[in-house]
């Protein structure tokens, strides 16, 4: 089966439409009866495009033209083909009221975070998830199918290393490898990346863009002169020359390596019969380096003149030199030379608007002697302003603004007191009192709002016709009220009066906002009241919190149906606040607070009796229960976590700065952000103080928005929120990207000699404690180096031990410092304090350095200037080995290789003895040159460089034979479990063996730091009713204690390894919120059978009956526990059918929760959750009472094995027979007793074995009424009540009519031997009643 067989059609791309199957060589559909969203959901996974958007029905193609193949889907969503699911059966169906099947998929590739569909980061689709895609071997030819794939024109750039969101995001496992005339990016060849993981800077961005090429245009050659002409999806267009000018003109001469624009000869290279001219306005400032990276716009703009096209004389190749620029205001005309030089002169000069939302508003400035400036707003007026908006092709001035009313520019004052009378071509040509000639600051920057796009300040409604989808995304994604919107016929006419703008607006999927979307010309009436555009938005409601103080407390209010309303607190708790801290970004709920303590609140309460579970991402998609009469006296309310947090630095501590705004994480500008704001910042989080913070970090996606306010802290603030802010101007900060904080325990480093801090002396570190001495165990001559550069004092001379002691300090720090020797500061080094003992007395490290001027370098110092380190191996004491020599690293050749060379690497590394030589790139091919070979060791060496070997750069290897070590200090981390990802026993890898670990203090903050490590959460729990592990093993540690900026378990303090470092009741067993069963793939939900196990049995269909709820295993109570409810589990395991349902824990006490209790089965449940049951977790049982169940092993219909209903089928097959033969001998009698008596007719009996339509009569005063009926004459419903002892539902089987019937009235006994609703063999006995 392959995917070829399913297609989609008629539905504007291969991701969308109606779905079609090609079966026995015809195309056919699927009928819509019963087509859903699972149904769908199975043809978008198996057509690789993605999850289902919608289920679709379209009309049926013309009878009889195509088969119709499947009827009646009843898809689980998990099926991987779409013919795998329940159905009528191939060509069986009833399907004529029915249209056909269709469906709308996500498809399998989108950009996101960009300025619409068409640019942002490239993510596939794999089972519902949106995976980032790395930029590893990424190319143009891959981005062109994508652009193409998505209806974007084509790629116009692709830019490689962007961050990712999280440290830890996933990416996509595979290589695209497109030729570029692929029709969609799934059929692009693939090939999987190395052990599932692609080599990486970051993830990929990809613009597309409708414009893909420019020329020149002359007699029928492209030149560096000629008519402006761009390439587009509809072909080659000409511009119109409307508003064309020659900052747009330098632009192109500049793209074309044509030197620099002369003129601009409007329709000189004219050419008649192309295509209509294109009316889209480029909008450049003459520094972009392509024509579609300046500013766009079409919106109401009017057909181009017949014959207007631009046209552009570029300088040539070689840029021609311009004259230079007459900064005289005197000369108001001239000759026509001069005349010429002066339009040359002023056209190389650019102005712009900038911080006004729109090209047409802002701050004014002007680009002169290659810096821009502002103006001074002394003497601004209109009549100024009118200048600055003709000249940029933006209409007339509306409002002349002063102040910095846009914010303060930066750079020069170019023009103070302009004098324009209106008419000038240019700003600067108007009487000022010269360039630079001013008295002025930036505080009175002069700016403009021009009547061409400030729309709020024209106001008018927009008519609706054509508006289709795509124009409405385009609206409501600018307008920051969700992807996609809709038309609102139903709404009364708007009152007054108004201009109606535009109409006949279309969009196009490359158009990012309305401004750029063609349309009918600007007009102050384009349609009737009637046709003005009602737009609702398809944003989710909104949720915000009152009168609390902050954004991230008070009374919990929602926005629904136009009208903010309040929740009533019955049932109010933490879950459900939880679930609103979340869906703020305001962390997690501290107190969920009742009884209106924020105050009262108005409108309509919303919700109430929320049910919460607390992971639901909205809190309208909570449980309710029952409503209740509630008054705004019982409004609930809400006080989450915090404001700010640092994200993406490994830890709590460190990271990009972002606080809480609306439903997510907003990073905050780097603009005048300070080191006193970092300060308040760390000691918020309790993070000690900050080490340092990094300006101008590339935003997450293209359109990220950024806090619109700059913090302006003194340092003693509690916390940011108390700091004091400022506004940015117009709303929006002026910034290049975020900022990122690293907070540290440590923060500041010296030598101290004799009371002094010198170049030479005891190293001592600042801590939130105070300043600490470290310990000279492990310390080496690379981390003195680190210390030496980071003081400024040359290099590392030697490090004597305690030399510099003084007594009376405190305890010796005991944290371990691995530098490779090339950091900036030693707290970039990594770092272990896990089992570190305590320091020796007065074994404290200090460190000579050469001084402020290094020496001249001598035999002594050579081997210190070389580096070693090991990479790829996810520890300092494990990986390929690496040399830094001549600076570069490079490899080790493992020809010759063991583990004496081994050794030596491991002791100068300070990783003890060496495990393990490995060969064969074990972790990785290296890059960078081959540094040594042959390499010969004593062992003894001091640096592996001083071994015997060919000599450096000497060998014959290739990087497929880098040499690698696994040290004895080498430490790995794990979690132990049978059947759970993220729980278990916790075992840390030291000295070459595994090893638990005790639990004992593991506090919330440590159970945090080893789920992070682990990528499975940030939050953990220890599981102490767990019962003890079997066998012996190593117990490495306890007294872990980890501390708020320790990223990993290597950092944490604790008690020295040991052998038995506690008693096995005390090892640790850890549960983080992360947990899921390991039969559950990693990126989808379980399903009902990966949620059930039999424990404690002799084989895989027997066992202790367990069931995976709230992420963790627990049993099921033995109260009710029948057969019924044991079949259910055996079928739902696929074990076949029930032979056993034993109780009372017949294979062993479980432990943890028992989940079900009074489970109540009929037997033809699809699994367990299906039948009745007491609450979850609600039970009244011990572990004593555990149920089991044991299987018949096999889910064959056709073996005859004891079924559901064995044991009553047996005694009802007993009772019923011995009943048969009563009735014989009864018979006997009567027919003895016929020839001696008349027969009195109240009393019949019936024997099926009696010829039809014979009777025997009998008198007797005992039996009234006793007839024979024949075998065909089963007795009708109408008139009878069957009771079987074996009720038949849904499929189950009925008995035949070739059993035996006895009929005694007012009964009618039917014994039968048939089959069940399962294919068991069946042998019941019913009776039927007189009505």
């Amino acid at each position: 089966v392959i995917n070829c067989l399913l297609r989609l059609v008629d539905g504007g791309s291969r991701c969308a439409g109606r779905v079609e199957i090609l079966h026995q060589h015809s195309w056919g559909t699927v009928c819509g009866d019963s087509w859903d969203l699972k149904d769908s959901q199975v043809v978008c996974r198996q057509m690789g495009c993605g999850e289902a958007f919608n289920a679709w029905l379209y009309a049926q193609v013309e009878e009889g033209s195509r088969p119709i193949w499947l009827t009646q889907l009843a898809c689980t969503g998990e099926e991987a083909y779409l013919w795998n699911c329940p159905s009528l059966g191939w060509g069986k169906n009833n399907c004529e009221p029915y249209d056909d099947a269709g469906v709308i998929c996500s498809g399998f590739v989108h950009l996101v975070g960009g300025h619409g569909p068409c640019s942002g980061r490239v993510e596939v689709n794999s089972g519902g998830e949106w995976i980032p895609v790395s930029d590893g071997n990424f190319t143009l030819s891959t981005a062109q199918v994508i652009c193409a794939d998505l209806g974007c024109g084509k790629a116009a750039s692709v830019l490689g290393n962007l961050p990712f969101r999280e440290d830890s995001e996933q990416i996509w496992a595979e290589e695209f490898q497109c030729k570029g005339q692929e029709p969609g990016l799934w059929f692009c060849p693939r090939v999987p990346c190395p052990e599932g993981s692609c080599p990486h800077r970051g993830a990929v961005q990809v613009v597309c863009s409708g414009y893909t090429e420019v020329r020149l245009m002359k007699n029928g050659s492209s030149q560096c002169e000629g008519q402006v002409e761009m390439k587009t999806s509809g072909g080659w267009r000409t511009l119109c020359a409307s508003h064309w000018n020659m900052a747009n003109a330098n632009v192109i001469c500049r793209q074309l390596g044509c030197g620099v624009a002369i003129s601009t000869p409007k329709g000189a290279y004219f050419v008649e019969g192309g295509d209509e001219i294109w009316r889209d306005r480029f909008h450049c400032s003459g520094s972009e380096s392509f024509l579609w990276n300046c500013a766009v716009t079409a919106l109401g703009v009017p057909a181009c003149a017949h014959g207007n096209t631009a046209s552009v004389v570029c300088s040539g190749n070689q840029a021609q030199l311009l004259p230079q620029c007459n900064d005289s205001w005197s000369n108001t005309a001239g000759s026509a030379a001069s005349e010429g030089h002066t339009a040359n002169c002023s056209d190389s000069r650019q102005l712009r608007l900038v911080d006004g939302g729109s090209r047409c508003a802002g701050r004014v400035e002007i680009l002169q002697q290659g810096s821009w400036g502002s103006i001074c707003d002394d003497s601004w007026d209109l009549s100024d302003a009118h200048v600055v908006c003709r000249q940029l092709g933006c209409g007339v001035a509306l409002e002349a603004t002063i102040s910095a009313h846009f914010g303060e520019g930066s750079g020069p004052i170019w023009l103070d007191e302009l004098n324009c009378i209106g008419e000038e071509a240019h700003v600067w040509q108007c009487p000022s009192q010269g360039w630079r000639q001013h008295n002025c600051s930036h505080k009175e920057d002069a700016g403009v709002i021009c009547s061409g796009l400030w729309c709020t300040l024209c106001t008018g409604g927009v008519c609706h016709s054509p508006m289709e989808a795509v124009t409405l995304s385009v609206i409501c994604r600018q307008l920051g009220c969700g992807d996609s919107g809709t038309l609102n016929f139903l709404v009364p006419l708007r009152k007054g009066s108004r201009p109606s703008w535009v109409d006949g607006i279309r969009c196009r999927e490359t158009d990012s906002s309305l401004w750029q979307c063609p349309s009918d010309p600007w007009k102050h009436q384009s349609c009737s009241a009637k046709e003005e555009a009602h737009i609702t938005c398809t944003g989710t409601p909104q949720v915000r919190l009152m009168d609390g103080g902050s954004r991230c407390a008070g009374r919990v209010e929602i926005f629904q149906k136009n009208s903010w309303g309040t929740m009533c607190d019955q049932g109010w708790d933490l879950n459900d606040a939880h679930v609103v801290c979340r869906q703020m970004g305001c962390g997690v709920a501290l107190d969920a607070m009742g009884y209106a303590q924020f105050g009262e609140g108005s409108g309509p309460i919303w919700l109430e009796e929320l049910k919460c579970t607390g992971e639901e991402d909205q809190v309208w998609k909570c449980p309710t229960g029952r409503q209740h009469y509630c008054l705004h006296v019982r409004d609930a309310g809400v006080i989450c976590s915090g404001f700010v947090r640092l994200d993406g630095g490994g830890g709590p501590c460190s990271g990009r700065v972002e606080v809480n705004s609306g439903g997510g994480w907003t990073p905050v500008p780097y603009r005048n952000f300070t080191l006193l704001t970092a300060q308040v910042i760390c000691a918020e989080l309790g993070c000690g103080k900050a080490t340092s913070f990094l300006l101008d970090l590339p935003l997450k996606e293209a359109s990220e928005q950024v806090w619109a306010e700059e913090f302006q802290c003194k340092g003693w603030e509690p916390e940011l929120w108390f700091c004091p802010r400022v506004p940015c101007p117009a709303g929006s900060c002026q910034h290049r990207g975020a900022v990122q904080v690293v907070c540290s325990e440590y923060t500041e480093v010296r030598l101290m000699k004799n009371g002094s801090s010198q170049c030479e002396g005891q190293v001592e570190m600042k801590t939130s404690g105070g300043w600490r001495t470290l310990c000279a165990s492990h310390w080496n001559m690379a981390n003195a180096n680190v210390v030496c550069r980071q003081l400024g004092c040359g290099v590392a001379i030697s490090t004597p031990k305690g030399e510099y002691f003084v007594e009376g300090g405190d305890e010796i720090w005991r944290d371990r410092f691995h530098c490779s020797g090339s950091e900036s500061f030693l707290w970039n080094c990594p770092v272990t304090a896990l089992g570190v003992p305590a320091c020796a007395h007065g074994n404290t490290v200090s460190v000579v350095c050469s001084g402020k001027t290094a020496p001249e370098p001598s035999h002594s110092l050579c081997k210190y200037s070389r580096q070693l380190r090991l990479v790829d191996g996810g520890s300092h004491c494990a990986g390929r080995v690496e040399i830094l020599q001549q600076g570069s690293w490079g490899s080790i050749c493992d020809d010759s290789w063991d583990l004496s060379d081994a050794h030596v690497v491991c002791r100068q590394l300070g990783c003890g003895v060496a495990l393990e030589a490995t060969v064969s790139a074990h972790f990785g091919e290296g890059s960078g040159p081959i540094w040594l070979d042959e390499l010969n060791c004593t062992g003894e060496e001091a640096h592996v460089w001083q071994c015997p070997s060919q000599g450096w750069g000497q060998h014959n290897c290739r990087h497929k034979e880098d040499a690698g070590v696994i040290c004895s200090e080498f430490l790995a981390l794990r979690l132990v479990s049978k059947d759970q990802e993220c729980a278990g026993w916790l075992e840390v890898f030291y000295n070459n063996t595994w090893g638990s670990v005790c639990h004992s203090p593991m506090e919330a903050l440590t159970l945090s730091v080893i789920c992070r490590q682990l990528g499975c959460g940030d939050s953990g729990i220890l599981n102490s009713s767990v019962p003890l592990r079997e066998g012996s093993r190593p117990r490495w540690v306890d007294g872990i204690q980890c501390r708020k900026m320790d990223t990993s378990l290597w950092q944490c303090p604790s008690d020295p390894w040991e052998q038995r470092s506690c008693s096995a009741k005390e090892e640790a067993y850890i549960i983080c919120s992360g947990n899921r069963p390991k039969s559950c793939p990693s990126t989808v939900p379980c399903i009902d059978k990966e949620k059930l196990l039999l424990r404690g049995g002799d084989s895989e269909c027997s066992g202790r009956v367990e069931v995976w709820h709230e992420g963790a295993w627990g049993t099921v109570c033995d109260d009710s526990w029948s057969l019924a409810e044991a079949e259910v589990v055996c079928q739902q395991l696929g074990c076949g059918s029930a032979l056993e349902a034993p109780g009372e824990a017949a294979f062993g006490p479980g432990n943890g929760s028992i989940w079900l209790d009074e489970v109540q089965c009929r037997g033809r449940e699809p699994s367990l959750w299906a039948c009745a049951a007491a609450p979850w977790g609600q039970s009244d049982c011990k572990h004593e009472e555990d149920a089991g169940v044991r299987c018949s092993g096999t889910s064959s219909a056709s073996a005859p094995v004891p079924g559901i209903f064995s044991l009553p089928g047996i005694l009802c097959m007993i009772l019923g027979a011995l009943l048969f033969l009563v009735l014989i001998i009864l018979g006997t009698q009567l027919l003895s007793w016929r020839a001696q008596h008349q027969v009195s007719g109240s009393s019949t009996y019936f024997l099926f074995s009696e010829p039809a339509g014979q009777h025997a009569d009998a008198t007797s005063n005992s039996y009234d009424d006793v007839e024979e009926l024949p075998v065909s004459e089963i007795p009708s419903s109408s008139g009878m009540k069957e009771k079987n002892f074996f009720p038949e539902e849904g499929g189950g089987a009925r008995c035949s009519q070739t059993g035996m019937w006895i009929a005694i009235s007012p009964v009618v006994l039917h014994y039968c031997h048939g089959k069940d609703g399962f294919g068991h063999v069946k042998e019941p006995f019913s009776f039927i009643t007189r009505i």
